[in-house]
């Protein structure tokens, strides 16, 4: 037996180690490069009782259906089909019920549904079927809550397509298809899909993703025709729209789509932009407020408001430096919704901020914090200060009314990190509800 030596030894080891991590690294690839799951056939697994002739008379239709069904399965003889055979229906065979999407979000009064040629208003509990398409107007809140509680959060200038809604007789959930014509969306998909439910898919000209229980944003471009998939939480599995494979992005991951159809590599989401200080504008009563950033980042989405809840009027930008200019602060703050953007488009997490010129009670600078609750039917809010170990104390949890210009307003609140959220009836037997949180800034004021 030959003895090893120790430099042998360790030049074993050293090589040993490299190859492990070389397989860890060609694993980790394989497991981000997948077939995507086949979204156009449900496999039904044969029952005692079953007959071909039976599942094709009571759940399918089409004249062809029975010929179809044979071809999509090669099967030979109809009438020997043995219990536990699992089959492949084409999905646009199966006899469906319409599945819906009901309005559980609107604050503007401007957003249109367009049926061919016709047009209609959108009102809070509006119902909607497959084939609606949406439009939504700059500065307008928006979202949409289907029968199995997922949650479609549509930004400003959003256009979207509800191209399929409908239930079949084998799936708890609905099979769910939108197409993202233009601008962004956020979705939140419940984690009671099962992997063996109907498909949930969001489509862009570009691009596909499918998902299961998971937090995620689509974004298309239709002037660049390009598309992004961003991950919060969960995995979605996307790829171009001529692409046969796809690329499993996981929480804080994303993959962004070029014009030609094809998927870039997974990138790594970018944090979003920190407070860092503010600077008075010598002779002016203006502000500029400077944010840390990623030095990585191509360029910033920065949304400001005038409340906490971000409601109307909201405006948008894309600045290139993580600073912006502050007209004269007063004790009511303004908002900053900032988030950093890559070369590639991918937008990452976001951070409300809130900045005022405070003043000072009880040794502490402070700030008047309005919510702004239009759109509301019967509010609930629960209204929290966050220290710094991340325990919460609530302000407020309850029903609430605002009276003055919808504007609810907590007056004195000192600098610190707020999480809030906000429940409301839909109509007499449905609920929905909107969060977030921010951190407050309270600049020194003359007092």
């Amino acid at each position: 037996m030959t003895k090893i030596k120790p430099m042998q030894k360790t030049l074993t080891h050293w090589r040993c180690a490299v190859l492990a991590s070389l397989l860890a690294m060609t694993s980790a690839a394989h497991a981000q490069i997948a077939t995507p799951p086949d979204a156009d056939h449900l496999v039904y697994q044969m029952q005692p009782g079953d007959t071909l002739l039976g599942l094709v008379a009571k759940h399918m239709q089409g004249a062809d259906a029975l010929k179809r069904l044979i071809q999509a399965n090669k099967l030979v003889n109809v009438n020997r089909i043995s219990v536990g055979h699992k089959i492949n229906i084409p999905r646009d065979l199966l006899k469906h019920t319409p599945a819906t999407a009901t309005v559980t979000r609107l604050n503007c009064k401007s957003v249109i549904q367009i049926d061919g040629n016709a047009s209609a208003p959108i009102q809070m509990g509006t119902v909607l079927s497959e084939g609606a398409v949406l439009r939504i107007p700059a500065g307008c809140q928006f979202a949409l809550t289907l029968e199995d509680d997922s949650m479609l959060r549509l930004m400003s200038g959003a256009v979207i397509q509800l191209k399929t809604l409908r239930r079949n007789a084998f799936e708890t959930s609905p099979e769910v298809k939108i197409e993202l014509l233009d601008g962004r969306m956020e979705i939140d998909v419940p984690r009671k899909r099962q992997s063996n439910d109907a498909p949930f898919q969001v489509l862009t000209p570009t691009s596909v993703a499918g998902v299961r229980g998971t937090e995620f944003r689509v974004g298309f471009n239709a002037r660049q025709r390009t598309s992004q998939v961003e991950v919060k939480v969960g995995a979605v599995g996307a790829r171009g729209g001529q692409e046969k494979a796809e690329k499993r992005a996981q929480s804080g991951e994303g993959v962004a789509i070029a014009a030609n159809g094809q998927s870039l590599d997974i990138e790594k989401l970018l944090s979003a932009p920190r407070y860092s200080k503010a600077e008075v504008q010598g002779g002016s009563k203006d502000w500029l407020l400077k944010f840390e950033a990623d030095p990585s980042a191509d360029r910033f989405m920065l949304l400001t408001a005038e409340d906490a809840n971000f409601s109307a009027p909201v405006t948008e930008s894309q600045p290139k430096q993580s600073q912006v200019l502050a007209p004269e602060l007063g004790v009511k703050p303004v908002f900053y919704q900032w988030a950093s953007v890559s070369t590639t488009g991918l937008m990452g997490s976001s951070q409300d901020f809130a900045v005022c010129k405070g003043y000072k009670r009880l040794d502490q600078w402070r700030c008047n914090v309005p919510f702004n609750m239009a759109g509301f039917n019967n509010p609930h809010l629960l209204f929290q200060k966050v220290d710094a170990q991340g325990q919460t104390v609530d302000l407020i949890n309850g029903p609430i009314q605002a009276n003055v210009n919808n504007l609810l307003v907590f007056r004195g609140l000192p600098s610190g990190v707020y999480r809030w959220r906000i429940q409301h009836d839909v109509n007499s037997t449905a609920k929905a509800g909107i969060n977030g949180q921010f951190e407050l800034v309270a600049i020194p004021g003359a007092d």
